[in-house]
């Protein structure tokens, strides 16, 4: 019994004990989007500060785009990091929270899409079609 919760344990941290950890870590990368809404006239400003901030992360998309109200855009930036990054985009979103420009920062995960074609659950049969025997 012991030796099946070791076995469980190093099978579940074996990127951690092994050298080639960094390969599996990569691979397990997840998407996030952050999205921040400041002053029209603060725009460059915090872009560069984003940028600098971002810079160790695989950065996939960026955009802006007017908020709701026409003083305030939007800047949306979705990433790829490992869990052990987190922390740093937990650093990150704090920081630019206390940015005076800053009106809003949120940030989430972005769901991933099962490779699995969609399919619908339940397919009507059609009327004119004859009931099985």
């Amino acid at each position: 019994m012991l030796f099946n919760k070791l076995h469980a344990f190093f099978s579940k941290h074996r990127s951690t004990f092994v050298a080639g950890g960094d390969q599996h870590e990569a691979a397990s990368r997840l998407p996030y989007r952050i999205v921040t809404t400041c002053r029209n006239s603060e725009v460059a400003n915090l872009e560069e500060l984003m940028r600098r901030l971002l810079a160790s992360y695989d950065v996939t998309h960026q955009a802006n785009e007017p908020a709701v109200q026409s003083h305030l855009t939007a800047i949306t930036v979705e990433v790829m990091c490992s869990v052990r990054e987190r922390a740093g985009l937990v650093q990150l979103v704090t920081r630019l929270a206390q940015e005076v420009s800053v009106r809003s920062v949120r940030w989430e995960s972005i769901p991933q899409r099962s490779p699995r074609a969609a399919q619908p659950a339940y397919v009507p049969p059609s009327r004119g079609a004859a009931l099985p025997a």
